[in-house]
């Protein structure tokens, strides 16, 4: 039973991260809809040009077919990037959940190890700090997108 709740909140972070939160942004605030967005994509950017910058592969007995290289977690990165994007800790306390329990499936499944997931963590808030610390330059920047914001 376990297992299977945990391969299904593995496998849940796409939809999260790409659906329910720009979805609740988009009604509530789109400045921040926007700069997460900004985040997101900065974070993907990072991490996916280390896993493949590195190439380390993936532990021999893992739960899965080693299709990417191990280091960082795109799922665990992903997972931690909207932290910061909310204000009170009564949001944030059930993402920041969230997003501990899929690092720490990423482990139990033998897809990473704890150095890949602290890493993961690392970029996602310096980055998502970084894009809220110069929110008014990168807004700035994207006034050319079709909506207003």
């Amino acid at each position: 039973m376990i297992e299977e709740l945990f391969l299904i909140l593995t496998h849940s972070v796409q939809v999260v991260v790409f659906l329910a939160i720009p979805t609740y942004l988009f009604i509530k605030d789109r400045r921040r809809l926007v700069l997460y967005l900004t985040a997101l994509f900065c974070v993907l950017l990072v991490t996916y040009g280390l896993k493949y910058a590195t190439g380390i592969e993936r532990p021999e007995d893992s739960a899965w077919e080693k299709v990417t290289p191990r280091f960082p977690s795109g799922h665990t990165s992903l997972a931690f990037t909207p932290l910061l994007f909310f204000k009170l800790w009564k949001q944030r306390a059930p993402l920041l959940l969230y997003a501990s329990v899929v690092a720490y499936t990423r482990i139990h499944f033998n897809l990473h190890v704890p150095v890949d997931i602290l890493a993961s963590v690392v970029i996602a808030i310096s980055v998502s700090a970084m894009v809220l610390r110069y929110r008014d330059l990168v807004l700035e920047n994207l006034r050319w997108l079709p909506f207003d914001f």
